[in-house]
């Protein structure tokens, strides 16, 4: 098994070198780009350094490139369902970042948090509110 995580890092190490390559960027652009050393970059190209998930977005969004994009390079599965995706991961948030997240969709709505989300044209009752 750890064999295959091998095979699927050295790939996506692979994937990356192209994606920058074909970016016009240096090792040392990249790394500047997200905050790391020319070294790291090289490691991770490498397959000497596992990929932390959020360096790994932010070198792909460096390069141009969405993660759905990257994935599909790769060969996997594509996220068939933003909604269900989400939903997903909202599942394994606490009350404190649930508070975060609903905060930046209602930016991103353009509501006021007071609203209810659900259906902003109605009123809805105090009472209901607290009981949800």
């Amino acid at each position: 098994m750890a064999l295959t995580n091998q095979k699927r890092n050295q790939s996506a190490a692979n994937v990356l070198k192209r994606l920058r390559e074909k970016a016009e960027l240096t090792t040392r652009q990249a790394a500047g780009i997200i905050g790391v050393t020319h070294t790291t970059i090289s490691q991770f190209e490498n397959g000497k350094r596992d990929f932390a998930g959020n360096r790994l977005e932010q070198l792909v969004k460096a390069y141009g490139y969405t993660m759905d994009q990257f994935h599909k390079i790769l060969g996997h599965k594509s996220v068939i369902s933003y909604k269900d995706d989400c939903l997903a991961m909202i599942e394994l948030l606490d009350d404190e970042q649930l508070g975060a997240i609903r905060t930046v969709i209602s930016q991103l709505l353009r509501k006021p948090l007071n609203q209810n989300v659900a259906d902003p044209k109605e009123e809805v009752p105090l009472s209901n509110l607290l009981t949800q």
